[in-house]
């Protein structure tokens, strides 16, 4: 239960990433596809770049439900915990709800999973071609239609606790992978110029810019989650200014 982007291709769902161009779409799945698909294996996955041309539909999953009444989308799912994004525009009234700010307009938060409730997917076409609408349909999350072939929609507690054996690090790499984040855009555990850096420091963990030698914008963290956590909202956050992720148009409930 967790944003992603999914593409049908050859009748079957998989999730995906789009880029470096906008014509390009990266294909994952979670087990091997079968062999004449040409999917060749990654760490933890196996995936498939093709042009949009070649997949039959392009949309945004959203899970979409409030937290103390409030709209949120769920980013990730940590088990016990949500990561979620408030989707209100009263910064204000974020920041009472314990929301964190980690980019201009941008709230997040770990919620406890008993308090984000009326949670449902939220399905958001997208064009294959340029110039094409987007529309939007959404389901009760229990409810979605599963996808057919080697990639389940994920319940409430499969990758979940897979997750919880997962290395932190590991886990924000596979989400940037999905929402096609270039790994030139962040360096981990390392300075690397012109990217947003995750290092060590003596207190936690520091969270910064680095330019011509220097840090910017810096930021520290007690945990290697929360910075993490800070981390990847700072790049989706680009990433949507970048039009590489877009947010819905709007939502329809299915009778």
């Amino acid at each position: 239960m967790r944003y992603r982007l999914m593409a049908t291709y050859r009748g079957v769902p998989y999730e995906a990433g789009v880029g470096p161009s906008g014509s390009d779409v990266v294909l994952f799945a979670a087990c091997p596809p079968p062999e004449e698909l040409g999917f060749e294996p990654a760490t933890g996955h196996w995936r498939k770049r093709v042009i949009r041309a070649e997949v039959d539909a392009l949309w945004e999953s959203r899970p979409i439900g409030t937290f103390r009444d409030e709209p949120c989308m769920v980013l990730d799912d940590l088990g016990d915990r949500l990561h979620i994004a408030y989707l209100g525009e009263d910064a204000a009234l974020a920041t009472g709800l314990g929301y964190w700010q980690v980019d201009r307009g941008v709230f997040e938060l770990l919620a406890p999973r008993d308090e984000v409730t009326g949670l449902i997917e939220e399905r958001v076409e997208k064009p294959l071609l340029g110039g094409l609408p987007a529309t939007s349909l959404s389901y009760p999350y229990d409810s979605a239609p599963a996808p057919a072939g080697p990639e389940p929609v994920p319940g409430r507690g499969g990758r979940a606790a897979r997750r919880q054996r997962v290395a932190t690090r590991d886990i924000f790499c596979e989400l940037a992978d999905l929402a096609a984040i270039p790994r030139t855009a962040y360096a981990l555990e390392t300075e690397m110029d012109g990217a947003l850096c995750l290092v060590p420091g003596p207190d936690g963990y520091d969270v910064f810019v680095s330019m011509d030698g220097a840090r910017h914008e810096a930021r520290s963290f007690p945990d290697e989650e929360a910075a993490y956590f800070c981390q990847f909202g700072v790049l989706v956050a680009e990433a949507v200014r970048n039009g590489v992720l877009h947010p819905a148009v709007g939502q329809h409930e299915l009778s």
